[in-house]
C-alpha cells in the first residue's frame, strides 16, 4: 500500500495543479482571441458569405445588400463576440487536454473508456453542425424570411450584429443538435434505452423533431424543413449505430 500512498498528491498539490492547468487554459484562450481579433476583417468576409449569398438568390447585387451599421455598440460587441467564439474553438483543443491530464488520474477504466470514445466524436459532430450551418441552413433561412417580406413594399437592410448573433446562434444550436446520435448511443450504451425502443420510438421523434425545427429554426417554411430533415436524419442514425451497438455487445457476451 505504500507505494500508492506516495503516488497519491496531497489536496495541496491537487489544487496547485488546477491553478496552473486554469492558468495556461486561460492564456491559451486569451492568445487565441486576440489573434482572432486581429484578423476580425478576415473573419467578417467568412461569416458574411452566406448573407451575401442568399441575397444573390433574392436578385440584389452584392453592392445592394451590403450590411449596415445601426449603432456602435451593438456591432461592435458582435465582432468581439464572433471573435471570442472562434478563439475558443481555436483554444478548445488545448483547454480539453489540460482538463483531460486533470481530470483523469481520477476517472475508473470505465468512464476513460468512455470519454476517450466519445469526446472526439462530440467534437466532430459539432464541426459538422456548424458547417451545415454555414452552408445549407443560414443561407436558406435568411433566403427564406426575404422572400416572405413583398418586395415592392420591403427593401432588406439588415444590421450587422443581428445577423452576426444569429448566425452564432445558429451554429451553436446546431453543433449541440448534432449531439443527437451521440447520446442515443450513449444512452443504449449505459443501458438506460434499450436499442429497439428508438425505432418503437420513430412517431413520437419524428413529431417532436418537427416541433423542435419549429422552435429552433427561423419563422418560415423552408428553414422548418432544412432543419427538420436533418434532425431526422440523426435520429435514424442514432437508432441504427445503437442496434448495433447493442448487438456488437450481445456476440460479445460469453455463452453459459
Amino acid at each position: 500500500m505504500e507505494p500508492e500512498a506516495e503516488g497519491r498528491m496531497s489536496l495541496a498539490e491537487h489544487l496547485d495543479e488546477l491553478r496552473r492547468r486554469l492558468l495556461r487554459s486561460i492564456a491559451a484562450l486569451v492568445l487565441a482571441i486576440g489573434v482572432a481579433f486581429a484578423f476580425y476583417r478576415t473573419l467578417l468576409d467568412v461569416a458574411t458569405l452566406p448573407h451575401f449569398k442568399a441575397m444573390e438568390w433574392c436578385g440584389l447585387a452584392r453592392a445592394h445588400s451590403r450590411l449596415i451599421l445601426c449603432s456602435y455598440g451593438p456591432s461592435v460587441l458582435a465582432i468581439a463576440k464572433l471573435a471570442f467564439v472562434v478563439g475558443f474553438f481555436a483554444a478548445s483543443p488545448y483547454i480539453v487536454r489540460e482538463v483531460w491530464a486533470f481530470v483523469a488520474a481520477g476517472l475508473r477504466p470505465q468512464e476513460k473508456k468512455y470519454v476517450v470514445r466519445f469526446a472526439p466524436l462530440s467534437f466532430l459532430l459539432f464541426i459538422l453542425g456548424g458547417v451545415f450551418g454555414y452552408f445549407i441552413l443560414i443561407p436558406y433561412a435568411l433566403y427564406g424570411m426575404v422572400q416572405m417580406m413583398p418586395a415592392h413594399q420591403v427593401q432588406p437592410l439588415v444590421d450587422l450584429g443581428g445577423y452576426l448573433n444569429l448566425v452564432m446562434t445558429l451554429t451553436l444550436v446546431l453543433g449541440a443538435v448534432f449531439q443527437l446520435p451521440l447520446v442515443m448511443v450513449f444512452l443504449t450504451q449505459v443501458g438506460v434505452v434499450r436499442a429497439s425502443s428508438w425505432s418503437a420510438w420513430r412517431r413520437p421523434a419524428i413529431i417532436a423533431n418537427v416541433l423542435l425545427a419549429a422552435v429552433l429554426s427561423p419563422p418560415d417554411v423552408l428553414s422548418m424543413i432544412a432543419f427538420a430533415i436533418p434532425l431526422l436524419g440523426l435520429y435514424e442514425i442514432g437508432a441504427a449505430v445503437s442496434r448495433w451497438v447493442a448487438g456488437r455487445a450481445h456476440r460479445a457476451r460469453p455463452r453459459a
